[in-house]
């Protein structure tokens, strides 16, 4: 009697399984054969299968059929109970960008783990400066204080797309008011953190932050630099701008600025001149 209750469980537990698994078959198959529709429709019923592998299956093909209620269907199932299944559906938010689940999405940052943590990247990555603009917000927020270091940990994940989300809350700050903003760019330890940066210092009001904050970045920082310095040679309309450039470089203290920064050393402006000086000075040590 015992056996045939456990084999009766199993029967009724392969046949549960299997028939998710050709319901997801058939979902897939409509999608291939056009009728998107159909195949959504499927997809959506199938987000409350038992099964972890079927919804995977279904979140992946709801990303790919995008209809405006995927996003929707999405955040209802935004805490599954599977992580994979989860982060799958934090992952095709971002890439459906639908801003209703930012949110959402923020609020998880602040428990999530190294997997959450990836995932939710990989989202804002795909949201944009509209989905890092929110988190920025998030994470200079005064009441937020508590969550702050979890924000901050995602920015860093998210990699040199925050530059310029970054750069806007520098303003008006002091570089100890800053110095975890930087610490941040600095943490991206990527060369693109300084090419998304050099065009702000056209922001006096930002300026002065920006030549502090690309100073930091060290040598990844040095080749956007120079070349910066070299398109603007023969332009003397943006004097301000280019004396910015020109203390980063001094500021990073590489020697394969010297050749630029010598080629100006009889630049018209007094202040070109003067500021090529101390770089130089700076980089030497004479």
């Amino acid at each position: 009697m015992l056996k045939y209750q456990i084999f009766l469980i199993f029967s009724l537990i392969l046949v549960f399984f299997t028939s998710g698994c050709s319901s997801i078959d058939k979902a897939e198959s409509l999608y291939r054969e056009g009728d998107k529709q159909a195949a959504l429709e499927m997809a959506i019923s199938l987000m409350d299968k038992d099964e972890p592998a079927v919804r995977l299956r279904a979140v992946k093909l709801i990303g790919k059929i995008g209809e405006k209620s995927a996003g929707s269907v999405l955040l209802e199932h935004l805490n599954d109970s599977s992580s994979k299944v989860q982060r799958e559906i934090i992952v095709t938010l971002g890439q459906l960008k639908y801003e209703p689940a930012l949110d959402g999405l923020l609020d998880l940052a602040v428990t999530a783990d190294e997997a959450q943590i990836r995932a939710l990247a990989s989202s804002f990555r795909s949201f944009g400066k509209e989905g890092i603009d929110r988190l920025v917000t998030r994470y200079d927020s005064p009441t937020e204080t508590s969550n702050r270091g979890a924000f901050k940990a995602l920015l860093i994940q998210i990699g040199p797309d925050v530059a310029p989300s970054i750069i806007g809350i520098l303003k008006g700050r002091s570089f100890f008011e800053n110095r975890e903003n930087f610490d941040i760019l600095v943490r991206v330890k990527n060369p693109r953190v300084a090419r998304l940066m050099l065009p702000f210092l056209e922001d006096e009001e930002v300026a002065s932050q920006v030549v502090e904050a690309i100073g930091r970045l060290g040598s990844g920082a040095v080749n956007a630099t120079i070349e910066a310095l070299d398109q603007m040679k023969g332009k003397e309309s943006n004097i301000p701008v280019m004396e910015n450039i020109i203390k980063i470089l001094g500021e990073l203290k590489d020697p394969r600025a010297v050749e630029s920064l010598e080629s100006l050393s009889q630049h018209s402006s007094e202040r070109i001149r003067d500021a090529v000086d101390r770089a130089l000075f700076q980089i030497r040590g004479y």
